[in-house]
């Protein structure tokens, strides 16, 4: 048998619910859904040995279990009487300036963790450090003034806000989507692995490894206490919007990578090779010589040498060679060659030579081309 079916289980729901009549019957309905499936995970856990008694020894009377419930939301109170202790009226002005302060700040900073990891703009990380920072101030007032979550349930925005999800839960859609509620335990755990992997794409420090880890973890422990006390959902809340913004972002990035047209180049750019020998009119090795193409740009290629600068890529040629002798590495600098350039002098003329005009007809005359200069290199050992 199911554990939501369970009649030792409706019974205690039954109770719980008797406990909270004085609230309003949709009120009721959130908190005691919200309380049946950790009931029924309870009982599952127990297995066989299940009854009302061990699942009373367990959550407590459903009674006390109600009115621990009733206070985590921010609920009045019953008296000994049984009357609610209930304030006169919302709060306004002044006394409202901390509850919304406490909501908008857990509205801003959902949003802002959101947006960030979609719109990829590194100029909004500015920004979502600080709705990370009033986000904590407010959590910080919630956890400190458990009264306040009560404040900020009754404030106008929230009811409308409540009042719209409830909606949209009792419509066809809602319903559909109702049994993917058993999902939560996987979200949770899917949402620490995430924020865990953040810290490790984004940060190969040890000290941001650490403090991801820790966040995972806090957003595991947030899932689970989420579901009775409503102060956690300041922490859930935001760890989910930067989760689903990152997953989005991903998602995103694939399709546009798979839909974007493969670019072919007709025009590759040159390969630079490793390095460069440079050498003036006489044939004498440059040295200490800077490489840039026509936009200004280094052509940086990696400096193979000894010691700490091993592998970093500059644009200072000529590069020394790498020898393993027997006294370890060393570095050879000079050319490996000589090169022997040619002088060309210019033809000059002295004056100009008048010819007579002829009318006798030349042969043809081939004209052979001058030798082109070259360079001649010799290896040096």
């Amino acid at each position: 048998m199911s554990p939501e079916l369970d009649p030792a289980v409706r019974a205690y729901l039954d109770r719980m619910r008797e406990e909270l009549s004085d609230l309003p019957a949709a009120e009721v309905g959130e908190i005691v859904d919200d309380a049946g499936a950790h009931v029924a995970e309870v009982a599952e856990e127990m297995g066989d040995e299940f009854s009302a008694a061990a699942l009373t020894g367990r959550l407590g009377t459903p009674e006390a279990y109600a009115r621990e419930l009733r206070a985590a939301a921010g609920y009045p109170v019953l008296t000994a009487a049984g009357y609610p202790v209930l304030t006169a009226e919302r709060p306004s002005g002044t006394a409202a300036l901390a509850p919304r302060f406490t909501l908008w700040a857990l509205v801003a900073c959902t949003l802002v963790a959101l947006a960030v990891p979609i719109t990829r703009d590194h100029d909004g990380m500015e920004l979502f450090v600080l709705a990370c920072l009033v986000g904590a101030v407010a959590a910080g007032l919630v956890f400190a003034h458990r009264p306040l979550v009560g404040e900020v349930t009754a404030l106008p925005e929230a009811v409308a806000l409540r009042d719209g999800l409830r909606r949209v839960a009792q419509s066809d859609a809602g319903r559909a989507v109702a049994p993917l509620r058993a999902l939560q335990p996987v979200w949770w755990l899917v949402r620490a692995v995430v924020i865990a992997a953040l810290g490790v794409l984004l940060s190969g420090s040890p000290v941001v490894l650490l403090v991801s880890l820790a966040l995972a973890a806090l957003s595991l422990v947030a899932g689970v206490k989420a579901r009775t006390d409503r102060r956690w959902l300041w922490i859930t809340l935001p760890a989910t919007g930067i989760v689903i913004g990152f997953l989005l972002a991903l998602v995103g990035s694939v399709l546009f990578r798979s839909a974007a047209p493969t670019q072919v180049s007709y025009n590759p750019q040159p390969q630079l090779p490793d390095n460069v020998y440079v050498f003036d009119k006489d044939g004498k090795p440059l040295t200490d010589v800077y490489l840039y193409d026509e936009n200004g740009r280094p052509l940086d290629s990696p400096w193979y040498g000894c010691g700490e600068n091993r592998g970093r890529p500059d644009n200072q040629y000529p590069k020394p060679r790498v020898s393993q002798g027997e006294n370890g590495c060393e570095e050879v600098r000079g050319a490996p060659f000589a090169v022997v350039i040619p002088s060309t002098a210019p033809a000059s003329t002295t004056g100009s030579t008048t010819t007579a005009p002829t009318t006798t007809t030349a042969p043809p005359v081939t004209s052979t081309p001058p030798p082109s200069s070259t360079v001649t290199v010799v290896p040096t050992t």
